[in-house]
């Protein structure tokens, strides 16, 4: 089941959830500053369950309240018989899970839900709290959004697990169109930036899952946008086209951010730095990405950024940070057997633990 207690939906909003069409198409000419205005993000659960129970309340065009209940059967011919007769704001829904495939998907999606739910309720802090109510483990999860964090540039997420308090600390900054983030682990007085090697690295405000190898060093949030139709990516390619213009903007704004957000980690107590150093070429399809663009615009500028900033650690003093101009790498353009003699021979000289532990081969990846 899954229930929320936000603003009711219209009329157009329905016509746009039983037709299988956007509120953009519903509300053509007309802007919108609500995050589901695409109409795709509601279609992909169908890959969960075809049969939907939806119940709520609807505000019918006359202002009056009315409670409803459906079913929202895909399997079936029922679609074209409700859409005269159902004008409703669905507040619950209740998937049907018949098959251990269905449950299967499910456990996958409720794990991927609450890895990503501290970011959705960092870019979108109107949501308070979200609950997940496992009946299978006999788990009650919440994460609550606080109403102020002790720590600047730092959101507090407070976790609740069966009654255990504990804080998810989400590293970030934000201008009037973009956020961006990374998650962090406090210790002591400092903080660890964690890996978000499979985390989504695009939002529209929800995450556009397949973006976890687009290399953005960061997260990056914004609501304006304009994902493809899977919700898996969004449009860089077509130097005509606005809404590609728009998203190439959009990355323009998460790279001033960036060197904003990166001044600041790489001169106070932030460690593991790596984890927001990664400027490969992101991993997309052709169809859809302008590499020269990117390139250009977005890779070059963020490699000769790094280069002047101390980030790197060294294992002979946990506080120091170097440029990365006064560290040695070895080249890349080394053969495999050269890299992996050198690598070797790291671990012969200060042993398996050490290297681990101050994450040289990270480093290497990052150089590399």
């Amino acid at each position: 089941i899954f229930r929320h207690n936000g603003v009711h939906f219209t009329e157009k909003d329905i016509r746009g959830l039983i037709n299988q069409i956007s509120s953009k198409e519903v509300e053509e000419g007309e802007q919108t500053k609500r995050t589901g205005r695409f109409g795709t993000g509601f279609l992909t659960t169908h890959l969960l369950s075809k049969v939907i129970d939806i119940s709520g309340i609807v505000e019918t065009n006359d202002f009056e309240l009315f409670r409803f209940q459906f079913p929202l059967d895909r399997e079936g011919n029922s679609i074209s018989q409700l859409v005269p007769k159902i004008e409703n704001a669905w507040q619950e829904f209740k998937y049907h899970l018949n098959s251990d495939e269905q449950k299967k998907i499910a456990r996958a999606g409720t794990e991927e839900f609450m890895q990503l739910i501290p970011f959705v309720l960092t870019f979108i802090p109107n949501i308070d709290k979200v609950e997940i109510i496992d009946n299978v483990e006999n788990e009650t999860l919440s994460f609550t959004n606080p109403e102020s964090s002790n720590y600047e540039s730092i959101f507090t997420i407070e976790k609740d697990c069966n009654g255990t308090i504990s804080q998810i600390f989400i590293l970030y900054a934000s201008n009037e169109k973009v956020t961006i983030a990374a998650e962090v682990e406090k210790q002591d007085d400092n903080f660890i930036i964690k890996s978000h090697k499979n985390v989504p690295k695009l939002f529209c405000d929800f995450p556009l899952v397949g973006t976890e190898s687009f290399h953005f060093p960061v997260i990056v949030n914004s609501f304006y946008f304009n994902p493809q139709i899977e919700r898996d990516g969004i449009w860089l390619k077509g130097s005509e086209d606005l809404e590609v213009m728009e998203n190439q903007s959009l990355l323009e704004k998460a790279l001033e951010l960036y060197k904003t957000l990166m001044n600041k980690v790489s001169s106070q107590n932030f460690y593991h730095l790596f984890n927001m150093a990664n400027s490969k070429m992101p991993e997309t399809n052709e169809k859809y990405f302008d590499e020269y663009w990117y390139s250009e615009n977005i890779q070059e500028p963020l490699r000769t950024f790094l280069l002047q900033k101390p980030i790197i650690e060294l294992e002979s003093n946990s506080k120091e940070k170097k440029l990365p101009k006064d560290v040695w790498f070895p080249s890349r353009s080394y053969s495999k057997e050269v890299q992996k003699n050198l690598w070797k021979y790291t671990y012969d000289l200060y042993d398996e633990a050490v290297c681990k532990e101050n994450h040289i081969q990270d480093w290497l990846e990052v150089y590399w």
